[in-house]
């Protein structure tokens, strides 16, 4: 069998694609997965190790402990960490070099990326570091001597249970603010479920996907279409508002603020992956093995109690 490695194991991408990679008939029996995380003793990681997956601690900021996490690997699966601060750009450049370069240095003989468009060469020359620190990762792996495949994941549906989720207001309505355009469509992604979906096609042999960006979402969605789905799972009246940059940025830490309004911007301006987001993500359904999660279907599993949301 070979040897899988997947860094960021205990995340909602890295947890989705173990598990189904563990519960594939054919992928199972090919690949042996070593789960990587910071911290062995937290509680996903037990729950991992107690499947009987290998896992071991290392830390993609420390080239000290990468050897050991990647030795004998055939494949690496890589998810960075996005904090948004000053240092994003290069905190995912320096992590994803470090695990770049021993993975060369290990004889691995593939790379997976969960990557993201180059914004700004698509935005006439406009930052919004959030994509970009991935886009120019990814252009570092691909100076390697290794295949490099990748796959973009769109919006995560996640986000309407968190940072987006509905609050309910004086009135006793909900709301979900944003700064997006009600009839701006972005593609959605249930990230926690279906990113191995996603992975598992770039494993598979004869799929034809080799060194395709796979564009990742189960659909684009407007926000006036999520607040309806949202009320129809909840039983409850939501509305989108619509409010000021300044004001949304200021829901959140400065850093953080401005960095998603620019990416909305972008989502607006441009497209979530660019122009032509839909056929994207239409071409990747077409060639993606598996069945995918609708926000429909996402929103009756964990939104019909909208108190535990907010």
């Amino acid at each position: 069998m070979s040897k899988l490695v997947i860094f960021g194991a205990t995340g909602q991408q890295g947890r989705s694609i173990l598990e189904t990679i563990h519960h594939d008939p054919t992928l199972s029996k090919q690949y042996s997965i070593r789960a990587i995380t910071r911290d062995v003793s937290q509680r996903a990681a037990k729950e991992i190790s107690s499947q009987g997956t290998e896992t071991i601690q290392a830390d993609i900021d420390d080239p000290a402990s990468l050897p050991r996490a990647l030795a004998h690997a055939h494949t690496v699966i890589l998810i960075t960490t996005t904090i948004y601060d000053e240092q994003l750009k290069s905190r995912e450049y320096s992590q994803t070099k470090n695990v770049g370069d021993a993975a060369v240095a290990a004889g691995a003989t593939r790379i997976i990326f969960s990557t993201a468009v180059h914004a700004s060469k698509l935005w006439s020359g406009r930052a919004m570091d959030v994509f970009d620190s991935k886009a120019e990762a990814e252009a570092y792996l691909r100076t390697l001597p290794i295949k490099v495949s990748s796959f973009a994941p769109g919006m995560f549906m996640q986000n309407m249970t968190t940072m987006m989720a509905p609050r309910l207001g004086t009135d006793g309505t909900y709301s979900v603010a944003g700064v997006l355009g009600p009839d701006t469509k972005v593609p959605l992604i249930d990230a926690a479920n279906d990113s191995g979906t996603y992975v598992a096609a770039l494993l598979r042999d004869g799929e034809g996907v080799g060194d395709t960006t796979l564009y990742a979402a189960t659909g684009l969605y407007s926000f006036s279409e999520i607040v309806g789905i949202i009320s129809a799972a909840s039983g409850k009246v939501i509305r989108y508002v619509r409010v000021p940059d300044d004001v949304y940025a200021g829901f959140m830490e400065r850093d953080r603020g401005f960095r998603v309004v620019s990416m909305m911007r972008f989502f607006e301006e441009v497209g979530y992956f660019g122009p032509g987001t839909g056929e994207l993500v239409e071409r990747t359904r077409s060639i993606v093995k598996g069945r995918l999660t609708t926000f429909e279907e996402f929103a009756d599993r964990y939104m019909t109690d909208l108190e535990a949301c907010a």
